[in-house]
This record gives structure tokens, sequence and C-alpha cells, in this order.
């Protein structure tokens, strides 16, 4: 994917933002966990922001158009201060008249008050937008200029921060403003936090989560799909290979995708983490059966879960030999029984 494309793709800049804030060893990580050194944990992916209902009230009295089922893209917490990161990315930035304010004004409102009402013992927060490093200062403006509208309404948002993704070299640098610098205690105005960029980078190694309503492409929607299943794919066949004859493994989708992304599934929100698990199961373990159950009778699937016992020699080497051929394909296509998807930008 070229750069300009790479760092206005959803997709990436949330698994971008999730490798920031996650464990890796210090001399080998594959994305500086710049969150994570500084002590922030996940605490939910893409989950709507429940506003109290005193809030909700004030919003419809304003007669102001903003949302009171924000869904940011990440929020992150650090225990000892209380203090939150909140974070919704974006291609570009916009302004206070366009279509994304709506969102943004209750983005604003969930990171005031109301924020530690819903997530105490965190009381803290910062909503950050990300955006390319050219919106920064655009989009830092279209924040401010909502926050004056919305205190003019009597409404309380909370304090925001502009922060930019850019490719210097072969690397992706980070950068914010002074107020994520006071919110953090940070000295430096940017990081580096990936390295070996080119103009073909290949976005699909850094995938740990993705859901339909985050790409409105259809290609690109098909080839993160095809990306998951790829890496689910691997997760099993090393599951599967040390299996001793006669041993009986049993797997779900929950399973595979907690172990595929290294535990960041269970921070999804409700109906993302139901996106994932559907193709996991249609696409990927159905399949599994659909093609092994009438020629060996130890592959078996119950709801869920499929099931491997091999009992005769050769019904491992067969099976894992059908699983890791580049031929074997999985359809990267939106499950069948998925209901449609319906791209809401007035969220």
């Amino acid at each position: 994917m070229k750069t300009e494309a790479l760092l206005k793709d959803p997709v990436f800049q949330l698994n971008l933002l999730l490798w920031m804030a996650k464990d890796q060893p210090s001399n080998g990580y594959r994305v500086r966990p710049f969150f994570w050194q500084h002590g922030f944990r996940l605490v939910y992916i893409e989950q709507p922001f429940a506003f109290p209902v005193e809030t909700v009230n004030a919003i419809d009295r304003s007669g102001l158009d903003a949302s009171t089922k924000p869904e940011p893209d990440v929020i992150l917490g650090r225990q000892k201060d209380a203090k939150a990161l909140y974070f919704e990315a974006k291609a570009e930035s916009f302004g206070p008249s366009s279509d994304n304010s709506r969102q943004a004004r209750g983005h604003l409102l969930a990171c005031g008050p109301s924020f530690g009402e819903v997530y105490a013992p965190l009381v803290h927060c910062l909503l950050c937008y990300v955006v390319p490093e050219g919106s920064r200062r655009p989009m830092g403006e279209c924040l401010d200029a909502l926050s004056t509208e919305l205190r003019n309404k009597r409404l309380v948002p909370g304090p925001f921060s502009s922060h930019g993704l850019a490719v210097s070299a072969t690397q992706i640098n980070y950068s914010w403003d002074s107020a994520f610098k006071a919110h953090l205690g940070v000295a430096e105005d940017s990081v580096p936090v990936l390295d070996g960029i080119s103009e073909d980078t290949d976005p699909a190694p850094l995938l740990l989560v993705f859901s339909d309503e985050d790409c409105a492409n259809t290609d690109l929607r098909d080839f993160y799909r095809q990306a998951l299943l790829h890496q689910t794919r691997a997760n099993l066949l090393c599951r599967l290979h040390p299996l001793p004859l006669g041993t009986t493994y049993s797997t779900t989708p929950d399973d595979l995708l907690m172990e595929t992304t290294d535990g960041v599934f269970q921070y999804l929100g409700r109906q993302r983490q139901g996106g994932l698990r559907r193709l996991v199961r249609d696409n990927f373990l159905k399949r599994i059966h659909a093609h092994w159950s009438s020629k060996q009778p130890g592959i078996t699937m119950q709801g869920d879960r499929l099931t491997t016992t091999w009992s005769v020699p050769g019904e491992k080497e067969a099976f894992l030999d059908w699983l890791e051929d580049r031929r074997t394909r999985f359809e990267a296509n939106r499950p069948s029984n998925e209901p449609p998807m319906l791209f809401d930008t007035q969220q």
C-alpha cells in the first residue's frame, strides 16, 4: 500500500495504535510500544460510549446535533493517576460544519465529566484525534471551535489533542501537541514508532483486529479478511503440529481469535467481536469441517467448536498437508449469515 494511503487507512491507524499500547520486547518490538511504556493499558476497542441519562437529556435540550452513542476507536487507561486516552482516527481533518462534527461533539462530551461516571476509577480523559500530519493543525482548530460551541450551550466538553502520522525516510513518526505533553508528562513532540516503511508497505503483518465498519473500500475489506484468515490458519497449524496421535484438540472462533490477536480480541466491542467470530467460524472452521468430516471421523463440529482427533497413522499428515497447502482457499467474502452492513457516519 502506498504510504499516503497507508497513513489514511482506518484499519492501519487502529492497529498502529493497538501495537503502541501492546507489551513488546524492549529491544525487538514491531511497533514502538509508546503508550505501554508510559503506563497505559487497553480498556476498550470500538465500544460505544454509554452516556449517563442526565447527559443525554442535556444534549437533547441543547438543540445541538451531537451523538449520544459515540464509538471511540480505542480507550487506554493508566491506573496510577486515573488518566485515560480516548482515540479517534480519521483519514483527514474536517470542519465544524462537516457531518463528522456530530460524532466529534459526542466524543468531546464523552471526555468531559461523563467519562469519570462511566469509567471510574479512571477520571481524567484526553480526546486524541489521529490524522495525517498535514491535517493535525486544522483538526485541532475544528475541535476548539466545537468545544466553544458546546460550552455556549452550557455543555461541558473534555480536553482534546490532535496527533499526526507522517513518513520520514523509512519511518513513521507519531507527533502531538502541548495538551498531550501535559497530560502524559512527556517532553518530546514526536517519536518514530515504525521502521522499514517503503512506498509499497504491506499492512497485513500488523493486523490484530479488523471490522468491516472500519473500511468502506470493498477490495480492502476482502484484503483484511484474507489477512486475518491467513493468520488464523498459521495459528491453528502451530497448535496442531505437535499434537500426538490419539490426542483430542478442540477450538472455537473465540479461542483462535484470542490466540491470533494475543488477547486483543477481548477488548473489542461486542458487535465487532461478533463480526470476527462469524468470519472465523463460517469461512474457516466450517470450511475445514465440510472438507474433512466425510474423510476422517475424528473431525467433528458442534456449534462453534471444531474437534480434531487423529487415530490412524497418516491422518494427521494428510490433514496438515491440506491445511498448509496455499492452494487450499478460505474465502474472504463476508459470511453469508451476517446481517447487511450499514455505514453510519452519524454516530
